[in-house]
């Protein structure tokens, strides 16, 4: 048996604006029909919309009405009604995340994709989308390597690093080409503050309302590119250049493989040189001369470099193919509660799953920190071949952490796969009229969130997310 859904995908970032329809198909691989296998077992772009500038009010402001204009024209043109949806992404990313209205435009945006679209933003999660996208994750399954991709776009660098096809870091840097703009005569409109220090520190006369020498651009973007090289080898960075990490920093790995996506790739791939400022100006900022300072700091090194799938299109096409997975083989969960979104994980250490007592306590204290009228997801690794007792015991010590919060259903996220029998001893504990959803083959961390949508060939779909805005 399988189905065919089609997906969405929508990135909204700081330069440019992109929609895609992906056809995903999900079939019963299992060679028994005693114990059903779903997976995803084909995807297929479907229709690949033009590249928009992000329509905006004032640099501080996302212009909502253009932007819908946008995404409804790109609908008409693919010849897609918004009810067909079942899943995919609407996320904004870079610069467009930290504008005053970003969460009011993505609340306003996910009634046009459907009842399972993710609105989120999240540089970590931008970072994934984009890996997957490129087909660096792809690659790394096909070698002994492991790949970094960096994805550069006008706002910020988002890093995923895959090994064997695994992601094992992910993390973003204000990396971007629009963090300095040029107008028309090549004065400087625009210095993100995230760069101020590291251009301070390297002595460049780049200021406000002044055209800067071309020197002074070459130096700050080989500062970048150099910072991109030293993350690779797992060299030293100086204090200024630590500071450009968003949010946390790298887990330290040298890989031995890069792969480029996002917007700026288009340089580093490609010949086109800067020999004067006005070669920038038809960009209005510095992305093409970041580009080039790769290209060349990857030449000195001779480092070893491939070329993605996908450049300034990864993102989108990480968002609309990749950002799904799949939950079919084991679970047991209330339809009528179905989809639901932006829920918080609640991650509990395996070893609390040893005792009934311990476990109760547990969630009940970590729920504890949200509103008593909060729904989460209790999510953990679990065991790979439980017993029937462990089993037991974990419902046990779920249901009387629960016996208190009588209005909330149980969602439970395993990572190991026994959700079914998991749910079934939990719907006998606690009666038939309470509302819950285990699922497995899923994993999380704290700080998670997680959207479950309605079944799918007999699966549910997916996804697992981190949602930051910046004020």
């Amino acid at each position: 048996m399988q189905e065919k859904i089609l997906s969405v995908g929508i990135d909204i970032g700081t330069t440019t604006t992109q929609i895609i329809f992906s056809e995903i198909t999900v079939q019963n691989t299992a060679s028994s029909f005693l114990v059903p296998k779903i997976k995803i077992t084909e995807k297929n772009i479907i229709y690949r919309s033009k590249i928009y500038f992000t329509p905006l009010l004032s640099k501080d402001k996302i212009n909502l009405k253009e932007l819908k204009k946008i995404i409804l024209e790109e609908y008409r043109m693919a010849g897609v009604e918004k009810e067909s949806i079942s899943t995919g992404a609407i996320i904004i990313t870079g610069e467009t995340s930290k504008k005053e209205n970003a969460e009011q435009v993505l609340n306003v945006l996910s009634d046009f994709a459907g009842d399972f679209v993710v609105a989120t933003a999240g540089a970590d999660l931008e970072a994934v989308l984009a890996g997957f996208g490129a087909g660096s994750a792809e690659i790394s399954k096909n070698t002994l390597d492991k790949v970094i991709n960096f994805d550069i776009g006008g706002g910020t660098t988002n890093a995923a690093i895959f090994s064997e096809g695994e992601l094992i870091d992910s993390f973003a840097l204000n990396i971007g080409g629009r963090l300095l703009r040029f107008d028309e005569e090549g004065n400087v409109i625009y210095i993100s503050n995230k760069i101020n220090k590291l251009i301070c520190s390297l002595g460049l006369n780049i200021s406000i309302g002044v055209k800067p020498e071309l020197k002074y651009l070459r130096v700050l973007a080989d500062s970048f590119a150099n910072i991109l090289f030293k993350i690779s080898n797992n060299n030293n960075l100086l204090c200024e250049e630590k500071n450009l990490f968003i949010e946390h920093d790298n887990k330290k790995i040298k890989v031995q493989t890069l792969i480029f996506s996002g917007g700026v790739a288009e340089f580093i791939y490609s010949d086109y040189e800067v020999s004067t400022l006005s070669d920038l100006l038809k960009y209005g900022d510095i992305g093409p001369i970041i580009g080039i300072s790769i290209r060349e700091i990857l030449k000195k090194y001779r480092c070893k470099i491939l070329e993605p799938k996908e450049k300034i299109r990864a993102t989108v096409i990480g968002a609309g193919s990749h950002s799904i997975k799949i939950s079919g083989s084991t679970i047991d969960f209330n339809e009528n509660i179905l989809p639901i979104k932006n829920i918080p994980i609640i991650k509990l250490k395996d070893n609390l799953l040893l005792d009934e007592k311990s476990l109760c306590e547990g969630i009940f204290n970590k729920i504890k920190l949200y509103s008593e009228y909060a729904v989460v997801a209790i999510a953990f690794k679990g065991l790979k071949s439980p017993s029937y007792k462990n089993i037991q015991t974990i419902a046990g010590g779920i249901s009387k952490a629960f016996q208190k919060l009588k209005d909330q259903p149980i969602i439970i996220v395993a990572e190991n796969d026994f959700a079914k029998a998991l749910g079934q001893i939990l719907r006998n504990k606690c009666g038939m009229y309470k509302k819950i959803v285990c699922i497995d083959g899923i994993s999380t961390s704290n700080g998670d969130y997680i959207d479950i949508g309605r079944p799918i060939a007999g699966a549910i779909p997916v996804m697992v997310k981190t949602l930051i805005f910046n004020s």
